[in-house]
């Protein structure tokens, strides 16, 4: 097998750990920049409802005609005319209705598309702080919710605003003190809900948060719902939950009550306007100074105007809340990501040099610090060792040792806090990730399985692998009696999590799965705490099958899965306090002796 490298290169410097801090509440501004590349259809939506406004703004003035100039009968002319509008203007809306839907619904799975790819790519170590379930919120809730700026907001606004602006204008060549009357009445309105519906976005951004920790907490309880059941903790925990979805129902009671004042206020405001409006308008009839023909008129352009500001409280209070799950979609945006250099150009390695080697290489996990020493002491001290290439080392320790960590700065998950990383001699930030990772077959300590069938987890390390291969590594692993048994396993649902496999199960799957992907480096995390001393075996078998060209590097706590290991790394600590085989450990190191005593292997 061709082994490979990267030409030399200075290292970049280890990216920052730390999560950049949330942006923040998110505005108008923020909405326009993500709606640019829906402009055309944004402006071809703008356009039909811009017309079909005009056509209702022409309305009132034939009906104005055909009033005052009614003669006992209407003409066919009037009749024929109003019938054009509004039939001409109803088209126009469900044409625009159905560029803003259509439009929405791209804009929400563009969204999506664009989240889920950035998610995947997010730092593990910022991953590891936050819920799974509130990411799930963000990606599904929280765009619908946004979709609505889209959809039903930005557009409708400006939409509304043309109207009132043709209407007012119409309305002051009709009459000048109706209109003074009514824009003095509206003005109080509009500043009244805007100073209102200043107070919904907080309040909706706090009711988006609320519900993605609440579905962080559900997330994870039923994740745990046997440990739940089995500590008889199901009245705690469901009262735990119960607690949060009341921090929803008080954000929820909060927004509430604002659309209640918003709603309560429009619907009065608007009430005296056309009191006062027919009062004053029948007044200045009955004195000669306008027709009724024009008083007509004039209502209907203030019904014009009052249909858009009684949707204007509603509609603050819809934005409100796609502008909370707005705020949220850009804190997910601006979590930082996995980035390598582009232009990396990988080439014939060195031969003859470890697999991976560390020098001087510490590790402290991301957030912690030395105010307090439980949680802040470095997880790796000044580790320097080598694997070599085509051994098995095993590396073991006490538990929280640092062996799972050591791992994750292998695959490249966390940066070193100080020190160098190197993968065949070159510095690993010089290695593109995928690169890597795609040298390194892993197999995690909890064993994890993804939704679907046997074949669909087997397929990830090696995608082009037939059913007869998949069958093959099935039996390696003794997950099938016969190969005709293997390949009708192959279609056997694992179920959330693996919930449908037992541990050992999962454990034997994921070795089969990085046998499968034939790496030149395996990696394996106590991959015989679930199994059997049969499945111990065979897992031992594996190990010592290895062909001369691949790297195996395994951690256990059960040490008789490794004493024939060509080396074996003690940790404790996060340092390294001996290195050597069973043999030599036994007499140069007291803890490998004491781990050895405790396991009868001495």
């Amino acid at each position: 097998m061709t082994t490979t490298a990267v030409q030399p290169a200075a290292a970049p410097p280890a990216p920052a750990v730390e999560p950049a801090p949330p942006p923040p509440p998110a505005g108008f501004p923020d909405a326009f920049r993500l709606l640019r590349p829906y402009r055309s259809r944004m402006l071809l939506a703008g356009a039909l409802g811009l017309t079909a406004t005009a056509l209702t703004a022409v309305q009132p003035l034939i009906v104005a005609n055909a009033v005052d100039s009614f003669a006992g009968s209407v003409s066919a002319a009037s009749v024929t005319a109003l019938l054009a509008l509004l039939i001409g203007g109803a088209v126009l809306t469900a044409l625009q209705q159905l560029v803003l839907q259509r439009t929405g619904e791209r804009f929400a799975f563009d969204t999506r598309a664009r989240l889920i790819r950035h998610i995947y790519r997010v730092r593990i170590g910022v991953l590891d702080r936050n819920d799974r379930g509130d990411l799930a919120a963000r990606l599904t809730g929280d765009v619908s919710h946004t979709q609505s700026i889209l959809s039903s907001g930005l557009v409708e606004l400006a939409t509304s605003l043309v109207m009132v602006v043709a209407s007012v204008v119409l309305m002051a060549l009709i009459d000048g003190v109706l209109l003074a009357l009514a824009v003095s009445v509206i003005c109080v309105v509009v500043a009244a809900l805007y100073a209102i519906g200043r107070r919904t976005r907080p309040a909706g951004l706090r009711s988006q948060n609320a519900l993605g920790d609440l579905g962080g907490t559900f997330t994870k309880a039923l994740g745990s719902m046997r440990t739940i059941r089995a500590t008889v903790s199901t009245a705690h925990e469901a009262d735990r939950a119960t607690g949060k979805a009341a921090t929803v129902l008080e954000a929820g009671y909060a927004i509430a009550g604002l659309r209640a004042v918003l709603q309560t206020f429009t619907g009065v405001a608007l009430q005296l306007l056309l009191i006062s409006v027919v009062a004053v308008g029948a007044i200045r009839v009955a004195a000669g100074s306008l027709t009724v023909g024009q008083l007509s008129a004039f209502l209907m352009y203030l019904l014009l105007i009052a249909a858009p500001i009684a949707q204007f409280g509603s509609l603050l209070s819809m934005m409100a809340t796609a502008f909370g799950s707005l705020t949220r979609i850009l804190a997910v945006e601006n979590m930082p990501a996995e980035t390598d250099d582009a232009d990396v150009a990988v080439t014939s390695g060195i031969p003859g040099t470890p697999t991976f080697a560390l020098d001087e290489v510490s590790f402290r996990y991301p957030g912690r610090t030395d105010a307090d020493p439980a949680e802040g002491a470095p997880a790796l001290r000044d580790v320097t060792v080598a694997f070599a290439e085509g051994r098995t080392t095993a590396v073991v320790g006490p538990s929280g040792a640092g062996k799972s960590t050591l791992f994750g700065l292998l695959e490249r998950f966390y940066e070193p806090t100080s020190g160098t990383i190197r993968f065949r001699g070159d510095d690993v930030r010089r290695l593109p990730r995928d690169y890597l990772r795609g040298q390194i077959a892993y197999v995690e300590q909890d064993a994890p399985a993804l939704p679907g069938t046997i074949r669909d987890n087997l397929l990830l390390g090696a995608r082009a692998a037939s059913d007869q291969e998949c069958a093959a590594a099935l039996l390696r692993v003794n997950l099938a009696p016969t190969a005709a048994a293997a390949e009708m396993f192959l279609d056997t649902q694992v179920g959330e999590d693996g919930t449908l496999l037992s541990g050992g199960e999962r454990q034997r799957l994921a070795i089969a799965r990085a046998l499968l992907a034939e790496s030149p480096v395996l990696l394996l995390d106590e991959v015989t705490s679930n199994l059997d001393s049969n499945n111990e075996k065979v897992v031992q078998d594996i190990i010592h099958a290895k062909s001369g060209a691949q790297s195996i590097i395994v951690i256990a706590h059960r040490l008789s899965t490794v004493v024939a290991a060509d080396s074996i790394v003690v940790l404790d600590g996060g340092r390294v306090v001996a290195q050597g085989t069973h043999t030599e450990l036994l007499t140069a190191s007291p803890l490998y002796r004491e781990l050895a005593h405790n396991q009868l292997l001495d």
